[in-house]
């Protein structure tokens, strides 16, 4: 195709030009109505070349991995999508989705985060880039310092605040993708489980606390790999980053090529570290978290490890079979296995003889009576890779468990009563997988993605489609068998005959096998459904081993062996019993048979043990409570996708991010949005919303109706051909409610500035008010004390008056006296000498 490309600027949006089409850059839905697959990849290309790797389609998000850093994730970016609002709005980001979700919160409904993608597309980091932006809504700096300096920075009383559970939550990431990632050689830190993660709030928007859900962790990459393919990222941290003195007391070497494994087919691989971080600061921070964020104690650290130890030396504890001269035909330790199995038994805290018993034999019912029966050489190995395969999965549960327990609503909330209102969820789930062998595990995550897909259509195409043919509103019509998978998810779960229903018919059959499952599979279902596809005359596939699903995302053979012993995923009881006494506190307590619940009656439980349900239905219904979770809420879509499979920086492959956007329903999404109305809003609250930006269009209209609508979007300027109204709703195309919103959002701005003007006039004024009164009490107080003063030193100088007149009159008549008294004693004198003249 021949194509004219000519970029243009204009104010923070690109636009480009090809041909008679002008495509918006940043919203590939807005512009004309239909557009050919080439033009958008075109433009998404020019983009990515342009750094600019971030695109949208109305509410969905799309990512490409740039697999460099391009300085998205600063503080100054964080505060430019925190402000959820403004003049204009901020390219597409992952902060912006983020930021979506939060306004929806506020709006008073809960909200999911729905990350897809192909393994290596960003998926991982795109949820933890959404988490650093709720994590900055509630006050941490994270643009600003690493999450580790800001969990050692805070005080006591930040961690038990909103922002301390949004930095737990970040550092808890540390340690979930240890224990569940792995690298693989689409992706250096695949995550090889699925995770939800709701963050909940009360009526406030106040956090509360969060819930970590777990699903399909990838259990068997612990005893078992393909080429190019590395155990998870914490057994090398095991191997590779314990100081030598912890690594004597585990028993382990620093070499993962002395143990089963962790050692790799492909000498080029490099174990030294990952992301440039050597294994041991990997489990230095890992160990830290584990105490500061999650609250174990030393001890329980350390038995952790300990666990991990154990499932090291299960793969170096191997099997011979006895040679003819020997009595026992079953299954015999090699002399080099004693030492692995003396480290096994020991960190497990179990005996070691009776340990390797438990391997080498099992005890079955006869009648009446147990009898001893020795395990073949293969049982045997089945076995020791059977109790690896479970350490680590109930490690793995057991350190979510404490996760949950530190972040959950009931530790987080102060106030007991305290109850979860909405919540945000951010979903981080493996992508669509297509290997050189597929086995029950690729197909119970493409079944996921399936899931998730069958979601986003009735979301995106299949609700809005009849929505708008309800409201009696005429919408271009769209490819729908292009997106619809319904026959794919009823080849999964259709009664008797579907894909799991039939795998959990065969395990329950005595001579049940692989080839049994594929037979009925295939006489069940070939020709009734199309997505099972007839592989016959594939020269690649086994017509007895091998099936074959057209998926959405691509046709994938499945090897169906080793199916149904995946699906019983059986653990010895002998192995159960001997480490549920363990001496080690922490393996007794993973082994602990679950409590039983009471049943309403002996027969209901008779019932219900005869109902055997394997690894794939368990997962089915994990999932389908998964996909209600979600449908409870607002879902926001973010694709994520993988440019190129080299993992090179500014390089796409463009027919093979065509395929992903095809696979994703992309495609079909741009049109949808382009040519329909994505946002639809019933009168009443549309009116109510936006009536106030104009309140003159709604003056004296009674019933608010479609004409009070069109009347009400004419008077603030939006053309007739971006809107419809339908009975009840109306329509609105691409792009209107984001500029009506931000008209909103700067009215209520202005009236907010004008509300605090007046408030703080009011406060000034009542603050001059009583300045002006205290000032005039002080007056009035200092009269009176000067009054009181005044008077106070009249009566004194009265009182002195009196006290010199009282003196005066006193001194007066001592004086009186005092003469008296002489003239007395004179006249006694006179006559005493009168007398003696006389004689």
């Amino acid at each position: 195709m021949n194509m004219l490309k000519k970029m243009t600027s204009s104010g923070s949006r690109r636009k480009i030009e090809t041909g008679d089409a002008t495509l918006d850059a940043d919203d590939l839905a807005r512009g004309v109505a239909h557009l050919d697959d080439q033009t958008i990849l075109q433009t998404l290309h020019d983009r990515y070349y342009a750094r600019l790797i971030y695109s949208s389609v109305n509410r969905m998000l799309i990512a490409i991995n740039p697999y460099e850093e391009l300085g998205l994730y600063t503080a100054e970016k964080l505060e430019e999508y925190s402000r959820l609002g403004g003049d204009s709005a901020p390219p597409p980001h992952a902060y912006a989705v983020a930021a979506t979700a939060f306004k929806g919160l506020l709006a008073g409904g809960s909200q999911s985060i729905v990350i897809t993608g192909e393994s290596g597309a960003g998926k991982t980091e795109t949820a933890k880039r959404m988490m650093q932006f709720l994590a900055y809504m509630a006050g941490a700096a994270v643009g600003e310092q690493s999450v580790a300096e800001l969990d050692a920075s805070m005080t006591d009383v930040e961690r038990r605040s909103p922002m301390g559970l949004h930095v737990q939550l970040l550092r808890t990431n540390t340690v979930m993708e240890a224990f569940g990632n792995a690298r693989t050689p689409m992706n250096d830190n695949s995550s090889r489980f699925g995770k939800f993660l709701a963050v909940q709030y009360d009526a406030s928007a106040k956090l509360l606390g969060a819930q970590i859900n777990t699903y399909l962790l990838e259990k068997t990459r612990v005893v078992q790999r393909g080429e190019g393919e590395c155990n998870f990222h914490v057994l090398y941290m095991m191997v590779l980053g314990l100081a030598p003195s912890e690594a004597g007391q585990l028993d382990l070497k620093a070499d993962p090529e002395s143990y089963r494994y962790t050692r790799v087919s492909d000498d080029s691989l490099d174990l030294a570290g990952r992301e440039g971080v050597s294994w041991a600061e990997q489990l230095a921070d890992v160990r830290t978290v584990l105490q500061s964020a999650i609250g174990l104690s030393g001890p329980e650290v350390w038995s952790t490890l300990s666990v991990l130890a154990a499932v090291l030396h299960c793969g170096n504890v191997d099997f011979a079979t006895p040679g003819s001269g020997q009595t026992s035909m079953g299954a015999a330790l090699n002399e080099g296995a004693l030492k692995p199995l003396k480290a096994l038994s020991r960190l497990l805290g179990v005996d070691m003889a009776k340990l390797g018993e438990a391997l080498t034999s099992r005890c079955i019912r006869a009648g009446t009576e147990w009898v001893t029966k020795p395990n073949t050489t293969a049982e045997a190995m089945d076995l020791v890779d059977s109790l690896a395969k479970s350490l680590y999965a109930r490690i793995f549960d057991s350190v979510g468990l404490a996760i949950n327990q530190a972040i959950g609503l009931a530790r987080r909330a102060n106030d007991p009563d305290a109850q979860a209102h909405a919540f945000i969820g951010i979903l981080d789930i493996f992508g669509f997988e297509l290997f050189a062998n597929n086995s029950l595990e690729q197909l119970l995550i493409n079944y996921t993605n399936e899931q998730l897909q069958s979601l986003f259509n009735g979301v995106v195409f299949a609700a809005a489609m009849a929505e708008a043919k309800a409201e009696g509103v005429t919408m271009a019509a769209f490819d729908e068998a292009q997106v619809d998978n319904r026959d794919v998810l009823q080849l999964f779960t259709a009664d008797r005959v579907g894909l799991i229903p039939v795998l959990n018919e065969e395990c329950i059959f005595p001579k049940g096998s692989d080839e049994t499952f594929v037979a009925k599979l295939k006489r069940g279902l070939m020709g009734k459904n199309k997505r099972l596809v007839d592989d016959s005359s594939n020269a690649r596939a086994d017509p007895k081993g091998t099936f074959t699903v057209r998926h959405f995302a691509g046709t994938v053979t499945y090897t169906a062996e080793g199916f149904l012993l995946k699906n019983k995923d059986p653990f010895s009881e002998d192995l159960a019993v001997l480490l549920r006494a363990s001496s080690e506190p922490l393996v007794a307590a993973l082994f602990a048979p679950p409590s039983q619940e009471k049943t309403a009656s002996k027969r209901a439980g008779m019932v219900q043990r005869l109902v055997f349900k394997g690894v794939a239905p368990q997962f089915q219904a994990q999932l389908q409570r998964l996909m209600r979770v979600l449908a409870s809420g607002q879902v926001h879509f973010v694709r994520c996708i993988k440019p190129n499979t080299e993992k090179k920086a500014h390089t796409m492959d463009d027919e093979m991010v065509l395929k992903q956007l095809k696979c994703g329903g992309v495609m079909e999404a741009v049109r949808v949005f382009a040519a329909g109305y994505p946002d639809r809003v019933m009168f009443e609250p549309f009116c109510a919303r936006y009536g106030v930006v104009e309140m003159s269009a709604l003056a004296g209209v009674g019933e608010l109706n479609a004409n009070a609508v069109k009347k009400l979007l004419a008077a603030l300027g939006v053309p007739a051909e971006d809107f419809a109204t339908g009975h009840t709703k109306v329509f609105l195309k691409s792009g209107v409610v984001a500029r009506l919103e931000r008209l909103r959002e700067k009215l209520l701005a202005s009236k907010a500035v004008k509300c605090q003007a007046a408030l703080r006039g009011m406060l000034a004024r009542k603050h001059v008010r009583d300045q002006l009164s205290a000032a005039r009490e002080t007056r009035e107080r200092k009269a009176k004390a000067e009054e009181s003063a005044r008077q106070l030193v009249e009566m004194e100088r009265k009182a002195e008056e009196e006290r010199q007149k009282e003196t005066a009159a006193a001194e007066k008549k001592a004086e009186e006296e005092k003469r008296r008294a002489a003239e007395a004693a004179a006249a006694v004198a006179a006559e005493a000498a009168a007398e003696r003249e006389e004689v």
